[in-house]
């Protein structure tokens, strides 16, 4: 990551209920290795409201809401932003540093 501005990450999720943990460690995993990055998470129900209203930087996709992908495709393409599935094993792990090397691929 070359720049020092802090980068928004949003992590969907069907409900938005079960990401929680898993954003407290990729969070934590920056933290640690001086990542400036603020991830956050949301049901998947609100992502085409935060891709149009809010600055992100990345879309990370928990695994069980893949299909959100077609529908937000289009969203993700005019503001260009990036956007991964979660792998399964890394989602139920809530393996934050495996999901945050996937986001600095972003960068």
């Amino acid at each position: 990551m070359e720049s020092t501005e802090e980068k928004r990450i949003l992590l969907i999720c069907t409900a938005g209920i079960t990401s929680g943990l898993l954003v407290k460690n990729i969070q934590n995993a920056a933290n640690e290795k001086g990542v400036p990055l603020h991830v956050y998470s949301a049901p998947a129900i609100v992502a085409e409201q935060a891709i149009q209203n809010q600055q992100i930087d990345g879309l990370m996709i928990g695994p069980q809401s893949e299909y959100e992908v077609e529908r937000l495709k289009d969203f993700l393409t005019v503001k260009a932003v990036p956007y991964k599935l979660i792998r399964k094993e890394d989602y139920e792990t809530f393996d934050g540093e495996s999901v945050l090397a996937d986001i600095l691929q972003f960068f």
